[in-house]
């Protein structure tokens, strides 16, 4: 036979085989389908088809330097093949090569602009690169070429989604599982924006579906776990996470969010193990670095042991992360690590301030890539001679919430308006009735997302004078954002009772009677103490309701000793103080709450076994009791014997409410601002003689007070004689402005 035959029927027969190849893929059997079209390949090296699905069976594998090294012998055998040109895109957006993927959409396009796919895979690349609007531009291209293409419509609601218009990206979402109902990522995307809307159980039933349609997707399973984890349904969320290793036993991120998901559980121990795999698998994840570093420091302490051996694996795991800072990680990653804080850290009776500040700077350092951006970009212009001076305020607490009703709410109510302008930034914090009283004090309100970046550019375009961080700490949005320079004056306050070790913050306003002399050295920023209690606290009338104390396994007939904080405030250095008190007293209860499961069962299992060391049975004096509605804490209150503050790590709200309840407070004033609050509320009200400064005085005086009824009524009669002082207090409003005024003009 002629070589000219015998070589046209090779083809013939590679062509055959290739077609059998692709039968089997469109039936799912992959290795089958790939032994096919490797022996047409070998058969017929020349055949661009069969190239084509060699480097898409190889993408699809994420063997993405096979599938790049077959895709270009396929360009080179044929230079113009929209199909080569189009499959080159897919592998460098796989890759984040965002550039080289437009790069080939483009000569796609060129070579046939009718292929709905190719717009639609070019909109990937252009959103991958921050062209949002003309990513928006290509998905339309796409859908104007293929009406119901449900893929186009989806993409174009991921990028709603995060841009914080989350009802609009729904609405792309439900319309694309209108048009197809298995399309598992629309599902996915939609169950990502329900999450954020907290519309939980709508989310689950989508990620649910994303993963019926597709069991083995990767990312609506850690999206799901992500989803519960924002719930706080922890137990959920790990399981979803441990399915997805299954998955991929190898991936980073899995390992990632299984130690994250631990951490909030308080398993430091599991979650330092998964995050250490994390680093393994992906040494240079900046994200798992930081959640490690956090994760040295438990959340709630097992032993006293515990509390000195985190606090020096915190520092050296603090020295790593500096000498280890990855100037070439992802804006997504730094953007993710620059909210984490060591917030916990707080609850060590400590001075944080030198571990705080390497914190800081290392949060700062990240943040440059970001700084540098804001300064490039170009900015609205700055309005012309302004009488007033211009005051942002970020936070995520616009609403019913502790750091609102203790600071926040009364600047905006009480600032004079006519020489200040106040304008309120929400990182996407929950919105009620004091979120519309806000909106209608201030100049101006957004809510700017929760992304760093965006909401940087949106502040920084407002050409303030100052920035208030009520806290700083709790919410990672305002943490990230205070790691920036966006105003020439930036201050943070005590919603979180500590310096936050950042040099971007210039100044951390106090008040008089929450400081010691030695206060300035506890501080990486300047100190500010306004007068009195710092803040303007409003007298509300409170309605209470008495709880069945039968249902809460509470003895009324029994001395009720208070004992409100979360199980993070209370550590094993001061346990003796609840032994000793239980040892003297006989008889009494202390009543603590039930928060996260797995939290309150350290703090219980810890209580239970110093009781049993010192033979006493724990449920002769201990219970733990769900929340109670606010009328019914309320109603505790009235009828609980005394307040204990939590030790080391004071509780404000809790001893405001105490006072306007007529409860009598224990407390012990420490070093730190966060362990003097009670005792500046106390100080402020001439009750002196109640604040301890050691345990044995703590305990000597719950135990005076339960058994002397007549210094029990003394305190109560002076503390209800008194209390009208701590409220609407405006002299720390009128020195807020003060400061204010004086360092606006020292920066102009």
């Amino acid at each position: 036979m002629p070589h000219g035959d015998i070589l046209k029927k090779t083809k013939e027969e590679a062509k055959l085989i290739c077609q059998n190849g692709l039968a089997l893929l469109h039936k799912g059997k992959l290795e089958e389908a790939d032994a096919l079209f490797l022996q047409a390949h070998q058969l017929d090296p020349s055949n661009t088809e069969t190239l084509n699905l060699l480097g898409i069976r190889s993408y699809q594998k994420q063997d993405y330097k096979t599938a790049l090294a077959l895709l270009e012998k396929a360009d080179q055998l044929s230079p113009h093949s929209a199909q080569t040109l189009s499959n080159l895109g897919l592998v460098h957006n796989a890759l984040l090569q965002f550039n080289e993927a437009l790069h080939f959409f483009n000569l796609a396009i060129n070579s046939d602009p009718l292929v709905p796919e190719i717009h639609n895979n070019r909109g990937n690349a252009l959103k991958g690169l921050d062209r949002n609007h003309e990513a928006i531009e290509a998905y339309e291209k796409a859908i104007s070429l293929r009406t119901d293409y449900a893929e186009a419509i989806s993409n174009q609601g991921v990028i709603f989604l995060e841009e914080g218009e989350t009802e609009k990206a729904v609405a792309f979402f439900e319309q694309a599982i209108q048009i197809n109902p298995n399309l598992a990522v629309a599902f996915n995307s939609l169950g990502n924006a329900l999450s954020q809307l907290d519309r939980y159980e709508d989310a689950f039933q989508s990620f649910e579906r994303a993963l019926q349609i597709n069991p083995i997707y990767l990312d609506a399973c850690l999206n799901f776990g992500s989803s519960l984890k924002k719930c706080k349904h922890f137990s959920a969320a790990i399981d979803c996470y441990q399915y997805a290793l299954k998955l991929s036993p190898n991936n980073g991120r899995t390992f990632y969010l299984l130690g994250d998901a631990y951490y909030e559980t308080g398993d430091s121990a599991l979650a330092k193990t998964y995050l250490a795999k994390s680093l393994e698998l992906n040494p240079a994840d900046m994200e798992a670095q930081f959640g490690l570093t956090i994760a040295q420091i438990p959340k709630v302490y097992k032993s006293q042991e515990e509390i000195s051996e985190s606090r020096e694996s915190f520092a050296k795991q603090l020295q790593f992360l500096q000498a280890n800072i990855d100037a070439a990680s992802s804006l997504d990653q730094i953007e993710n690590t620059l909210g984490r804080h060591p917030f916990y850290l707080a609850y060590q009776d400590e001075n944080n301030k030198r571990l705080l500040s390497q914190y800081g700077l290392i949060c700062v350092q990240e943040a440059k890539v970001f700084q540098g951006q804001l300064n490039k970009v170009e900015r609205t212009p700055p309005p012309h001679h302004h009488a007033k001076i211009r005051i942002g305020i970020v936070s995520n607490y616009f609403c019913n919430h502790p750091v609102w009703h203790a600071i926040t709410k009364a600047w905006i109510e009480h600032l004079d308006q006519s020489k200040f302008e106040i304008r309120l930034f929400n990182t996407n914090g929950l919105m009620d009735q004091e979120t519309e009283f806000a909106k209608s004090k201030a100049e101006n309100y957004t809510n700017c997302g929760g992304s760093v970046s965006k909401a940087a550019q949106v502040i920084i375009n407002q050409h303030l004078n100052v920035l208030l961080y009520p806290e700083i700490g709790m919410d990672p949005t305002s943490k990230g954002l205070a790691c920036l320079r966006l105003a020439p004056l930036q201050v943070a306050i005590w919603g979180h009772p500590e310096t936050t070790g950042l040099p971007t913050i210039d100044f951390f306003l106090s008040a008089t009677l929450f400081e010691s002399p030695e206060s300035n050295k506890h501080y990486t920023e300047k100190l500010i103490q306004l007068p009195n209690l710092g803040t303007y606290f409003s007298q509300e009338s409170i309605q209470s309701i008495t709880p069945s104390f039968e249902s809460l396994g509470i003895d009324g007939s029994s001395p009720i000793l208070l004992c409100a904080g979360s199980p993070s405030k209370y550590t094993p250095t001061h346990d003796q103080v609840f032994i000793n008190v239980a040892k003297r007293l006989g008889t009494c209860q202390f009543v603590f709450f039930n928060f996260e499961d797995k939290l309150t069962a350290i703090l219980k299992e810890r209580l239970y076994q110093s009781f049993s060391n010192s033979q006493l049975n724990a449920d002769d004096f201990i219970r733990f009791i769900p929340f109670l509605k606010k009328e019914e804490f309320y109603g505790l209150m009235k009828n609980a014997t005394l307040y204990l503050d939590t030790i080391g790590f004071s509780g404000f709200n809790t001893a405001m409410q105490a006072i306007i309840c007529d409860l009598p407070i224990v407390t012990m004033e420490g070093n730190w601002m966060r362990s003097r609050l009670a005792s500046g509320i106390l100080r402020h009200l001439g009750l002196d003689q109640f604040i301890c400064k050691t345990h044995d005085t703590y305990i000597d005086l719950v135990v005076e007070l339960i058994q002397n009824q007549d210094l029990l009524q003394l305190y109560k009669a002076q503390m209800m004689k008194s209390k009208l002082i701590l409220f609407n207090d405006l002299e720390p409003i009128r020195a807020l402005e003060t400061f204010l005024i004086q360092q606006t003009a020292k920066h102009e």
